[in-house]
């Protein structure tokens, strides 16, 4: 199998063992390492952090980000490693939202701030997603 039929598989694999839901997008790069990036269906902030909660919840360890992308809008990211076969597999999980001066006040344009598996939590609240 090759590298990208092996990364596809790794992510895959996980989603369905996970029960997690089916993304907007699937990108695939192994140019030189496997890298996977996944946006996520979700387009409110409760909603983009519930999923990506759920996610972050399947990995031992996740980077989280806030990236205001222009005027209008902020990524949310969950960044981690899935273990396959021929090597980790570098993952990338978001979700776009609007962006709203009250949740994100400092954060300006082009600017990336990491967020908390707490702060996260919070945001995805309204779904009743239990810390």
């Amino acid at each position: 199998m090759n590298a990208t039929a092996q990364a596809a598989t790794v992510v895959l694999t996980h989603m369905a063992t996970h029960g997690l839901p089916e993304p907007a997008s699937l990108n695939l790069s192994c140019l030189v390492e496997s890298e996977t990036r996944i946006q996520v269906r979700a387009h409110d902030l409760t909603a983009t952090a519930g999923v990506l909660l759920a996610w972050a919840r399947t990995v031992p360890a996740v980077a989280l980000h806030a990236w205001r992308a222009g005027a209008s809008s902020v990524h949310l990211d969950v960044d981690t490693t899935l273990p396959g076969p021929s090597g980790d597999v570098k993952l990338t999980v978001f979700g776009g939202v609007a962006f709203d001066p009250d949740v994100f006040a400092d954060l300006e344009p082009g600017q990336t701030v990491p967020v908390s598996l707490g702060q996260l939590t919070e945001w995805a609240g309204a779904l009743g997603v239990a810390a």
